[in-house]
């Protein structure tokens, strides 16, 4: 019998550096720069979600593919995002999904379909890579903080500008290139976690990007990071691109026939807390409670039984208040103890979220090096680092954008002795690290 092999797509190259990188290290070594929230999450987070499944069970959810009460979760999200981002949104708009990471791949799967070619930013997560490739799609350029391009020399029909907000690794905000597109994502990573005198200009920035557009644009959210549950995956893809939504259904009905229950309440959860923060910052104490009995109503009319309470907000609130806080205590602790190891200064600090991306002080200027010198020190003194190569793009389009010493990530979110630690550890191979002459596959 003639064995069956299908054509696998080459790993994006970001994939593949992956692997050159932990050739060799030890599962159980330590990590600077890890890639999701390790700031608890709130307890009312976990009692909201022991009722949510409670209520889910009493109505019959868990034992059905489907049933009426996921088309009102989807019109309360619509009503409650469209609030929150200024857009005119109805429930045929709104999908629920696993994570941001299959908004992403079913987005950049409908593009390659269109034949439209990705502009995305550097660094940007993977899948924004690794989908597009194993589906035929292009990318025509990637982009860096002031909005030049590094072109690949692909070309497409149309153009679609990927937009993160703020970027998931440097947690900085972006000014996009120039070039016209004809589509756009707009990937909404972290909206809590800011702090000074602007703590909600992420959501500022992406309502005047949005500017009450839908048919033309794909808006991700998932509140994974913020409210750190990233075991669950919950996510929301918005748009008012009918074929997009279209097909959209379709995958997603091939796959999984429907969605749990669980995530849909989380995202429901995750918006009212983002109205409610907002509100709580204002200067009219009154506007909280305002802000929460318009919510309230919006529940009742949609007919969604597990409302959050009041009180039950403002302990979230409070906690991601108190996670900011904890996140700057952090940048802080990493401008003391590292400036030997890491660039440091106040425009590497998050404008939201844990995440950073500053160069490492050391005498690499060629991308292979920083390949080789992050593998040794992962063997040598079990420390995983990730360095920039890692968040998409190529050796040659990291070279063009950003030549010199590696950047490399870290997270902001971990205990502030554990950062302590890794820091240590990075201060002692950054000066005893030996690079081999030949490296060996891992045991």
């Amino acid at each position: 019998m003639t064995e069956l092999i299908s054509p696998v797509a080459e790993d994006a190259p970001c994939v593949a550096v992956y692997r050159e990188l932990r050739d060799g290290v030890s599962r159980a070594s330590a990590q600077i720069g890890y890639g999701y929230n390790l700031y608890p999450a709130a307890g009312v987070t976990h009692r909201f979600l022991h009722r949510a499944l409670a209520v889910s069970a009493r109505a019959g959810r868990l034992h059905e593919y489907g049933t009426a009460h996921d088309a009102n979760d989807r019109a309360l999200a619509a009503t409650l995002a469209g609030a929150y981002l200024g857009l005119d949104l109805d429930g045929e708009q709104i999908v629920f999904t696993a994570g941001a990471t299959e908004g992403i791949g079913l987005v950049t799967r409908w593009l390659a379909a269109c034949d439209a070619g990705l502009l995305l930013p550097a660094p940007c997560y993977y899948a924004f890579e690794q989908t597009p490739r194993r589906w035929g799609g292009t990318v025509l350029g990637r982009y860096r903080h002031d909005g030049t391009v590094h072109p690949t020399g692909a070309t497409a029909s149309h153009t679609a500008l990927v937009e993160i907000f703020p970027n998931g690794v440097t947690g900085t905000l972006y000014t996009p290139p120039s070039q016209r597109a004809d589509f756009r994502l707009v990937d909404v990573v972290f909206l809590a976690g800011g702090t000074g005198s602007q703590p909600h200009q992420v959501t500022h920035r992406v309502r005047a990007t949005l500017a009450g557009r839908v048919t033309d644009t794909a808006v991700l959210m998932t509140p994974s990071k913020d409210l750190c549950v990233p075991g669950i995956r919950p996510g929301l893809l918005i748009s008012g691109c009918a074929s997009l939504i279209g097909a959209v259904r379709d995958d997603i009905f091939d796959r999984t026939a429907s969605a749990s229950p669980l995530a849909g309440q989380l995202v429901l959860l995750y918006l009212a807390v983002l109205l409610l923060a907002e509100a709580a910052h204002e200067r009219d104490a009154r506007s909280f409670g305002r802000r929460y009995e318009w919510i309230a109503r919006q529940y009742a009319r949609h007919e969604v039984e597990t409302v959050p309470s009041e009180a039950d907000c403002r302990a979230i609130v409070d906690h991601l208040d108190a996670m900011s806080r904890h996140f700057a205590d952090a940048f802080d602790l990493l401008t003391k103890h590292a400036d030997d190891l890491l660039e440091t200064g106040a425009h590497l600090r998050p404008v939201s979220g844990y995440s950073l991306l500053p160069r490492l002080i050391a005498d690499l200027d060629h991308p292979d090096e920083s390949v080789a010198w992050v593998n040794a020190v992962g063997r040598q003194f079990q420390l995983k680092i990730n360095p920039h190569l890692l968040f998409g793009g190529t050796k040659e389009s990291w070279h063009a954008l950003s030549p010199g010493p590696p950047r490399i990530r870290v997270n902001l979110s971990v205990p502030h002795d554990n950062l302590l630690t890794t820091l240590s550890l990075l201060r002692e191979a950054h000066c005893g690290v030996e690079l081999p002459q030949h490296r060996t596959e891992a045991a």
